[in-house]
């Protein structure tokens, strides 16, 4: 089953003290078979509770512990469903918070007018703010539909067109933080600063945005989420002291990071499985031997399960890795990969001589380039 939610912007729950909700709806006409299903999903628990439809109305009661993401769904009738074919679903996403919320539609539940709820009202004056920028993304998919097969595939034409996106992308981002600096106390202030937020953000700027929040709102569960996130990447930005961290070579020996003290050290997390990181490997072989005399290493932790250590070693002889290479053979589960938040790899962090990391995700010539700066070739 395929619930989908339209919202502004990506939305974790909050944490506040638990509060009651009623929803109250009416959807045309409506009566047996016909039932709305209400599902929520938080703490890691899918929760779904449904009602008869009776003359068009049905209601909800119930507690939340926050608000956060709701869908109600109608079932009109009880045709059997077809797998082989494309079901049609009736389903309407929202907010859910402690008060009285109430739907109204003629026909179907994702046509209804929903009421009683200030959350959803403040969240469709952030959507109608965002939407003039968002339209820009369809002006450009207009004009690539317009060209011929050879525009569409014109590396100039193809360049332009990221340029403008990324331009886009920005102007989004750019409003969402405009609107959170007018709004410290609002709850779409903190939803719409943490969808700003990619995997690999500045976490020193987003602790000082963070930080001029309500503090009602940094003290709510999506609060207390975000600040353990950001305290997380804070961990590995550049500038800060590298956390150490011991793992077992290929022989069994245990190496420590703080071992290579005195020395630019690169911390590469890859696995054996992973095509980009193989094909990353032959730069990194490059640098080593262009740089390894003026005190440059690099320390190879494999995110590879015990069940592929063969094939980890094997790896190792086949790219020429002449590096020492550690690994607990726990996969993603790799004790330095998460304490390094390693979600995807290659990844790789530069440590300086002083146990600092001055730099990360060199990958490409960017190595090179950074290793050049430092020795001065």
């Amino acid at each position: 089953m395929k619930w989908a939610l339209m919202l502004a912007v990506a939305l974790p729950a909050f944490g506040f003290a638990q509060q009651n909700y009623t929803l109250q709806g009416t959807v045309g006409k409506l009566n047996k078979p016909a039932k709305a299903y209400l599902r929520l999903n938080y703490d890691g628990k899918e929760r779904i509770d449904s009602v008869e439809m009776k003359n068009g109305m049905f209601e909800f009661k119930g507690s939340i512990p926050s608000p956060m993401e709701a869908h109600l769904r109608i079932i009109h009738d009880n045709t059997p469903i077809d797998p082989a074919k494309p079901q049609k679903q009736d389903i309407f996403g929202f907010l859910i918070e402690g008060t009285t919320i109430k739907f109204v539609s003629a026909d179907s539940i994702k046509n209804a007018k929903i009421s009683g709820s200030p959350l959803n009202i403040e969240n469709d004056k952030v959507t109608a703010l965002l939407k003039p920028i968002y339209d820009q993304y369809e002006v450009l998919n207009t004009e690539y539909k317009s060209k011929s097969l050879a525009d569409q595939q014109d590396p100039i034409f193809i360049k332009s067109l990221e340029d403008r996106a990324q331009k886009i992308q920005q102007a989004t981002i750019d409003a969402k933080m405009d609107y959170v600096a007018k709004n410290p106390k609002s709850y779409m202030s903190l939803m719409a600063f943490n969808s700003t937020l990619p995997p690999d953000f500045n976490a020193v700027k987003a602790e000082e945005v963070f930080l001029k929040l309500d503090p009602s709102l940094q003290n709510s569960i999506l609060g207390q989420d975000l600040a353990k996130r950001i305290a997380l990447v804070k961990k590995t930005s550049e500038g800060v002291e590298a956390q150490d961290f011991t793992q077992p070579d290929t022989d069994g020996k245990p190496v420590k990071l703080s071992d290579y003290r005195g020395k630019y050290v690169l911390i590469d997390f890859w696995a054996s499985w992973c095509a980009p990181c193989r094909r990353e490997n032959p730069n990194l072989v490059k640098s080593y031997a262009k740089y390894q005399k003026d005190g440059f290493e690099i320390l190879g932790v494999s995110m590879d399960k015990a069940a592929d250590k063969a094939k980890w070693l094997k790896a190792i002889q086949d790219d020429g890795l002449t590096w020492k290479q550690v690994g607990d053979l726990k996969g993603w589960e790799n004790e330095a990969g998460v304490m390094y938040d390693v979600k995807a790899i290659p990844m790789n962090f530069l440590v300086d001589p002083n146990g600092k990391i001055i730099a990360k995700e060199l990958r490409g010539s960017k190595l090179d380039e950074k290793l050049a700066e430092i020795f001065g070739k």
